[in-house]
């Protein structure tokens, strides 16, 4: 009889560590896909800065603070099975020089959008979505939804 109970609480204990573990990486929403990110840089704050919805299963998020607080990041975040998840993270800490006004850096035709820099002067911006950096003055990143 004292081993069954033994048994028993020892299985529930299993059973509470198990379902701890999964509430810790499930993503009911986009935002919660990132914090899962910097689960092994918990001292670390993720600081977004921009997102673009190009769709009910994809949201693009620009942000700071996986890796350290000065690289910029944008993740494509999709939703999989009912839970969103951080697919595919690109470093954004830049233009490249001479390369012109505007610059392309991904393009996904899977998906359909395109994301970018464009110098801070630049008016040509109709069908951009452009997310500021804190910081950083002379270039931003542009989000739009390919046609």
């Amino acid at each position: 009889m004292k081993s069954n109970l033994m048994l028993i609480i020892l299985s529930l204990l299993f059973l509470l560590v198990g379902c701890n573990e999964i509430s810790k990486e499930t993503a009911h929403y986009p935002e919660d896909a990132l914090k899962n990110i910097e689960v092994g840089n918990k001292e670390r704050e993720i600081i977004i800065y921009g997102s673009h919805k190009v769709n009910e299963d994809l949201v693009l998020f620009v942000f700071r603070g996986v890796m350290n607080d000065k690289d910029v990041w944008i993740a494509d975040v999709h939703k999989d099975d009912g839970q969103w998840v951080a697919k595919e993270i690109v470093q954004m800490n830049g233009p490249f020089k001479g390369k012109g006004n505007i610059q392309t850096v991904v393009t996904n035709d899977e998906f359909g959008y395109e994301v970018g820099y464009i110098e801070s002067n630049n008016s040509e911006t109709d069908d951009l979505n452009i997310i500021e950096i804190e910081g950083i003055e002379d270039w931003k990143i542009w989000i739009k939804k390919k046609l």
